[in-house]
């Protein structure tokens, strides 16, 4: 895995303070349209060693010595957040870290700490994402495989299904998304919570109105927790879609292609009003 060369200039250091989120790419092939990003956070700052909160999928003492990136999003000149990344290495996975309160312990990684111009522009997903309007059409139906589902459409409304009394989600925005994932806000029961947990899976169906749709599971890869404008909590969660069949990630990939063709025209046609 190599820097994106050319990008190393003018980039204002990230404050690494504890608790500042932070991305681990462990692996990234843009060949082949891959990459391995886990979500983590700042535990402390020691010298030039940096330890962070361990990922999930975890890295395990076998991993230390590889070469991975560390990146963090920073506002742009215009607030919007861009992703920005240095070059480490996992020094070591240390079980039983100390945690600020004394009192606790925690599993940390050890990576080697930036210097001032080590930071450069970088990316966290392969796909353009897409975002969702009301005029896309666009709806995202998942189901709890414990029972229950929501077809929610871009504007946040719930249309309830069969079977959709007690399920476990309550309402769904779908934000954005790409051949590869989406990004969804959801209000759900907060005893249910566990079911959002990073790594769980949950069935979804994509739905282009009057298209058709693709289906497999959603693999939550982050989350994190929100409040709406009037006042609910709400997560926000990174979904990888897997198992999907050939036939369905054709079929979203080509819708996914003429969205990115049409926002890319409305965004164009923007610049000259």
């Amino acid at each position: 895995m190599s820097a994106e060369l050319g990008q190393i200039s003018c980039i204002v250091p990230p404050v690494l303070g504890p608790q500042a989120r932070v991305f681990v790419v462990v692996h990234k092939d843009p060949l082949r349209e891959r990459i391995d990003v886990r979500p983590s956070h700042v535990l402390h700052l020691e010298g030039d060693v940096l330890f962070l909160a361990q990922t999930e999928p975890p890295l395990s003492h076998e991993a230390s010595g590889i070469g991975v990136e560390v990146a963090v999003l920073q506002p742009d000149e215009d607030g919007a957040l861009r992703p920005v990344g240095y070059m480490a290495r996992l020094l070591d996975v240390r079980e039983n870290y100390p945690l600020d309160d004394g009192l606790t312990t925690a599993t940390a990684l050890a990576v080697s700490a930036p210097g001032p111009s080590e930071y450069f522009e970088t990316s966290l997903r392969m796909h353009y994402r897409v975002p969702v309007d009301e005029h896309m059409g666009v709806f995202l139906r998942l189901a709890d495989p414990e029972g229950g589902h929501a077809a929610v459409g871009p504007d946040g409304s719930v249309s309830p299904m069969t079977g959709f009394e007690g399920a476990l989600i309550e309402g769904v925005e779908l934000l954005d998304f790409s051949a590869g994932g989406a990004r969804v806000r959801i209000a759900a029961r907060v005893d249910n919570e566990s079911r959002f947990e990073v790594g769980k899976t949950l069935p979804f169906r994509l739905i282009f109105v009057g298209s058709g749709f693709a289906e497999g599971l959603a693999a939550v890869r982050s989350q994190d927790l929100e409040r709406d404008a009037e006042g609910r909590d709400m997560r926000c969660l990174g979904l990888c879609f897997t198992n999907m069949e050939i036939r369905d990630i054709r079929y979203l990939e080509r819708m996914v292609s003429r969205t990115v063709s049409a926002c890319r025209q409305r965004e164009k046609d923007a610049s000259y009003t």
